[in-house]
């Protein structure tokens, strides 16, 4: 009995970590998007090419230079308004997902399992066109995120079906 306890706050903690998880990377988006959003206005492409011309003239570090050059490919207007809106839209579906774990609704960890797992082929698919720690880090916690609801939600699918 005390082992099932154990587990159970084991799992509780888990749960409440992915909460956590969810809700900071819902913020992190909403709010960088409201920053880009009410930027957008005052010339935000135009700040960002001159950004790149700088460190491309007053830097000469490798990563300046590569940061140099991926801001000229990537930044236009309609990328930018793109980009805002992703981040609006992947910061309101993670709110809902962490929301919805918070209050353990049953559908909850099976909409984090559908969102967070659809993703997992194209990160798949990302990291093999351009390896990098950072993409596979958020791969490796993905898909521990998607493991382990996939394992709660069954657990708590089969004990409602019991009680």
């Amino acid at each position: 009995m005390a082992s099932e306890t154990r587990a159970q706050a084991a799992e509780d903690l888990a749960l409440r970590s992915i909460v956590l998880y969810k809700a900071v990377k819902s913020i992190s988006a909403l709010a960088l998007g409201a920053v880009l959003l009410a930027l957008l206005p005052f010339g935000l492409p135009g700040w960002l090419e001159l950004l790149a011309v700088r460190l491309r003239h007053h830097f000469v570090q490798a990563w300046t230079v590569h940061l140099a050059d991926w801001l000229v490919r990537h930044v236009s207007l309609h990328r930018i308004e793109l980009s805002i809106a992703a981040l609006f839209i992947d910061g309101t579906l993670t709110g809902v997902e962490g929301w919805s774990l918070k209050r353990r609704f049953w559908w909850g960890p099976w909409l984090v399992v559908v969102a967070s797992g659809s993703l997992l082929p194209f990160e798949i698919y990302e990291w093999l066109r351009h390896p990098h720690l950072g993409r596979a880090v958020l791969f490796v916690v993905n898909l521990a995120i998607v493991l382990f609801l996939s394992r709660h939600a069954w657990r708590e699918h089969r004990r409602r079906k019991a009680q």
